[in-house]
């Protein structure tokens, strides 16, 4: 009985450690220390003419701020870094200067910096929130159980790369910085 509570009270301690790191834990710590190599859809094998490991980008209509709707289908030919945050989620904050720069440097390439602001209240809030750190990159709305189950968030920050026929070629978990994102923006332009 004492070994099971101090397993508990160690699964618990590691849990408290994770959900320091990300708005949630991960699959595991690297994943939520924002390594890169946490969800790697590219690593197995896949059909003739899809990317090894590759899943296609949602086909969903996501709602803009600006009362529109929009779709990953819109930015084909494009790399696409969609960035899964929420205005109550600290590390997204902490990350978000970082995609403001990411944007200025791919700013007239054919690469888009996309914000999904997670269950992060109405238009106007999320519009003053963007606004206070300087984002200019588009962004969308989703709620928290879409974004689940679109893209299978278990934490926040989340940010899916998108090549640029479509498919999702690599998913991370937690923070990143500009400089490893463009590392993983350079190896999906053609």
């Amino acid at each position: 009985m004492r070994a099971e509570r101090m397993a508990c009270a160690s699964s618990v301690g590691a849990l408290v450690a994770l959900i320091g790191l990300g708005c949630a834990p991960g699959d595991d710590a690297s994943a939520a220390a924002g390594g890169s190599a946490d969800r790697d859809p590219a690593a197995s094998g896949a059909p003739d003419g899809v990317p090894s490991g590759a899943k296609p980008a949602p086909g969903d209509a996501f709602r803009t701020l600006d009362g529109g709707e929009a779709g990953f289908e819109d930015l084909r030919g494009n790399v696409v870094v969609a960035n899964l945050w929420g205005t109550w989620c600290l590390p997204c904050r902490d990350e978000l200067p970082e995609l403001v720069e990411l944007a200025r440097i791919y700013d007239g390439r054919p690469v888009v910096i996309l914000g999904l602001a997670v269950d992060s209240g109405d238009v106007d809030e999320i519009r003053d929130f963007l606004e206070d750190f300087g984002v200019e990159y588009p962004n969308w709305m989703i709620g928290m159980d879409d974004a689940v189950a679109t893209f299978g968030a278990v934490g926040f920050p989340t940010t899916v790369m998108v090549d640029p026929e479509g498919w999702i070629r690599k998913e991370l978990l937690g923070p990143q910085t500009a400089a490893s994102l463009t590392a993983e923006i350079e190896a999906l332009l053609p």
